[in-house]
C-alpha cells in the first residue's frame, strides 16, 4: 500500500470517486492490521528480530508518509509512531 501511496497522490484528483473510495477503505484495512495485529505482535514479543526490524521499518515509512496521508485524507495507524522508531 506505501508503494502505491506517492503514485495516488499525483493522481488523485483524476481517480474517479469509486476508486477513491475503494483506497480508502483498502487503506483501513491496513491501518487495521497495523494497528490490531502487528503493533499487538510487537508489543508482546511475538515477533523475531528480523519481523521487529520490518515492523520498525514500515512504521518509519508511515511517519514519513504523514503528509501525504493529511493530503489524502487517509487515517494514520494510531500506535505512536514515535514511540518505536
Amino acid at each position: 500500500m506505501l508503494e502505491e501511496l506517492d503514485d495516488n497522490v499525483t493522481h488523485w484528483n483524476e481517480m474517479s470517486d469509486w476508486e477513491q473510495d475503494d483506497w480508502h477503505l483498502e487503506w483501513g484495512q491496513f491501518v487495521n492490521n497495523v494497528e490490531y495485529k502487528l503493533h499487538i505482535a510487537y508489543q508482546s514479543g511475538q515477533m523475531t528480530s528480523k519481523q521487529q526490524s520490518k515492523y520498525k521499518e514500515l512504521l518509519s515509512k508511515l511517519k514519513k508518509a504523514a503528509p501525504t496521508l493529511k493530503k489524502l485524507n487517509l487515517s494514520q495507524p494510531p500506535v505512536s509512531l514515535a514511540e518505536i522508531v
